[in-house]
C-alpha cells in the first residue's frame, strides 16, 4: 500500500508539472496577411499575441482575388493571384517591450489556381459566387479606373518590396498568463507604388492586444486597433480614410507538438464609397490550420482562409510559416 501511495503521488507530480510546463507554451496565431491587391500596398497587420518576445517569423501566402464590377465613376478589374513572403523579426527590449520589423516581398501574377477554385467553391456550394465563369481561366486583369483615370493597371509577373512595417509593443498588464498589451505600427513607403507593392505614403496604427487563457490548454487572443492612413499612389492619387480592424483567434494545444488554430479578422474599408459593395463593406477573413513544434524552439504553421463574406479579401487564401523562437 505506502509503495501505491508513492506511485499515485508520482503520477499526480509528474502531470501537474507537465500541465504547468504545457500552459506556457502557446505559439501566439498564425500569420494571416490579407492579399487583396488593393489592401496589400496599405500594409495591414495580421493577429497578433499580447506577449512580447525574440522570434523570427518565415512567413509565405498565396492568394486569389477576383472582383470584376464597377458603378458610375470606379469600375474594378481585378483577376489574379498574390504571392506574398514576409520576413518578421520580433526583439525584447528589457522584459515587457518588443520591438519588430516586417519585410514583405510581393508578386502579382495569372497564377494556376480557377480550376481548383471552382471545385472548392461548387463543395462548399457557392458555385457562381464571384462570377470567375464570365472570363477565361488563369488570365491575368489588374485594372482600376476612377472618372475614366487609371488607378492602378499592372502587368503580370512582377515581384517587389512592399512597405516596411515597423512595430513596437509594450505590455501593460500581466497577471499568469492573462496579459494586455499596447501595440504601435508605422508603415515606410518602400515598396513602388507604381507596381502595386507599396501605398506612397507613410501610415501606421495603434492597437490593443489580450492573451487570455480559457483553460491550460486553450489561449484566446483578441486584437482591437485603428489605422491611420492617408492614401494610394498608383497611377492616380485616391485620397483614403482611417480604418478600424478587431480579431480574435483560439489556439488549443492538442499536445506538446501539435498547436491547432481558429481565427477571425474583421477590417473596414479605408476606401472611398464606391458603389461596389465588395469595395464599400468591410473585409473579413476566417482561418483555420495548426502549427508543428519541433523538440527546440522551431516550428511550423499551416493555414487556410476563406473571405466569409466576399468583401475586401481575397476568395482563397493559404499559407505556411516557419517560426524560431529565441
Amino acid at each position: 500500500m505506502p509503495c501505491q501511495k508513492k506511485t499515485l503521488s508520482f503520477i499526480l507530480l509528474a502531470t501537474f508539472m507537465a500541465t504547468t510546463s504545457f500552459a506556457g507554451s502557446f505559439e501566439g496565431p498564425l500569420v494571416v496577411k490579407n492579399g487583396h491587391p488593393l489592401y496589400v500596398p496599405l500594409g495591414p497587420p495580421s493577429l497578433a499575441s499580447a506577449e512580447p518576445e525574440n522570434a523570427l517569423d518565415l512567413n509565405f501566402s498565396y492568394s486569389s482575388t477576383y472582383l470584376v464590377d464597377g458603378y458610375k465613376d470606379w469600375h474594378f478589374g481585378i483577376d489574379l493571384e498574390t504571392a506574398q513572403f514576409d520576413i518578421q523579426l520580433k526583439h525584447l527590449v528589457g522584459e515587457s517591450t518588443e520591438i519588430g520589423f516586417d519585410l514583405p516581398v510581393i508578386r502579382y501574377g495569372n497564377g494556376f489556381m480557377d480550376d481548383f477554385l471552382d471545385v472548392y467553391h461548387r463543395v462548399l456550394g457557392m458555385n457562381g459566387t464571384y462570377g470567375r465563369s464570365n472570363r477565361p481561366k488563369n488570365v491575368f486583369l489588374f485594372d482600376v479606373t476612377r472618372d475614366g483615370k487609371t488607378v492602378m493597371h499592372e502587368e503580370p509577373n512582377k515581384t517587389g518590396v512592399g512597405d516596411i512595417m515597423l512595430e513596437i509593443k509594450q505590455a501593460l498588464y500581466r497577471m499568469n498568463e492573462s496579459i494586455v498589451s499596447i501595440q504601435g505600427f508605422l508603415n515606410i513607403p518602400t515598396g513602388d507604388p507604381g507596381y502595386g507593392f507599396g501605398s506612397g505614403e507613410t501610415n501606421g496604427g495603434i492597437a490593443l492586444l489580450l492573451n487570455e487563457p480559457l483553460r491550460y490548454d486553450v489561449m484566446l487572443y483578441v486584437n482591437a486597433g485603428m489605422g491611420l492612413i492617408k492614401g494610394l499612389h498608383g497611377k492616380d492619387e485616391v485620397n483614403l480614410k482611417n480604418y478600424y480592424y478587431g480579431g480574435a483567434g483560439l489556439e488549443w494545444m492538442l499536445s506538446r507538438q501539435v498547436l491547432l488554430n481558429a481565427q477571425m479578422m474583421v477590417e473596414t474599408s479605408p476606401f472611398p464609397k464606391t458603389g461596389v459593395r465588395s469595395m464599400d463593406d468591410s473585409s473579413m477573413m476566417a482561418s483555420i490550420g495548426g502549427r508543428y513544434r519541433f523538440h527546440g524552439p522551431a516550428s511550423v504553421g499551416i493555414a487556410i482562409t476563406e473571405d466569409p463574406d466576399t468583401s475586401g479579401a481575397p476568395d482563397f487564401t493559404a499559407g505556411v510559416d516557419y517560426r524560431y523562437r529565441f
